[in-house]
């Protein structure tokens, strides 16, 4: 487990002066920083581990848990640590940190396709959803064209393979996306949701790829 250096990936000036205290904090640890600080014998094997946790043997994931329970004085930072192990057997995708490059190329792809292919079915602009702005997106949607035709074009998208795989990869059955209505303020929500979605999604793969220095100038 000493062995493993997720710091590495980065090409950041944060990462080249303090690797270990730009880890935490890109890990959601910085209110802990000072306590990382003064132990980094014991925490850099800990952060690196979790970092890379998803791509260790068995045997390597047994020591980090183990040095988290046995190793860190308890309080606040070990039930972190310990959560965001468990956050990572739930959702690889919640944490852009916790992805090989490979995945994190492929998933950064995958969101700026999604954005692009559900911006022109998105009425919803704004990331928090009020009464009004349904509405005022209902309204929209409607003045587009002829009822029917709205209802074909979401009827499609709801039954496309792009919403299939993005129901997929959120835990959501076809059976419970086919049940919603072509028209209804669901599928409206949902495609809007995806939307917002995609574009967050892409914006944290974008930086984590600066960060490693993975990004081709023309994406910079």
């Amino acid at each position: 487990m000493g062995n493993v250096t997720a710091a590495e990936r980065y090409t950041t000036a944060d990462f080249r002066s303090t690797p270990l205290i730009a880890l935490a904090d890109l890990m959601g640890l910085s209110e802990h920083q000072v306590q990382i600080a003064r132990n980094p014998e014991l925490y850099s094997p800990i952060l690196n581990g979790i970092a890379l946790y998803r791509h260790l043997p068995a045997s390597d994931r047994r020591q980090v848990n183990s040095a988290i329970i046995h190793d860190v004085p308890y309080g606040g930072l070990t039930t972190k640590l310990m959560g965001l192990i468990g956050d990572l057997s739930v959702q690889r995708f919640w944490y852009m940190w916790s992805l090989s490059d490979d995945e994190l190329l492929e998933f950064f792809q995958f969101s700026k396709d999604k954005e692009k292919l559900t911006s022109q079915f998105s009425p919803l602009s704004l990331p928090d959803f009020t009464i009004s702005s349904i509405a005022t997106g209902v309204f929209l949607m409607s003045q587009k064209g002829p009822r029917a035709f709205v209802s074909a074009q979401l009827q499609a998208l709801k039954e496309s393979e792009l919403v299939k795989e993005v129901a997929k990869r959120l835990g959501l059955s076809n059976r419970i996306v086919g049940a919603l209505g072509a028209f209804s303020v669901p599928s409206l929500i949902v495609i809007s949701g995806i939307n917002i979605m995609a574009k967050k999604e892409s914006e944290m793969a974008r930086k984590e790829l600066a960060a490693r220095g993975l990004l081709a100038y023309s994406e910079l």
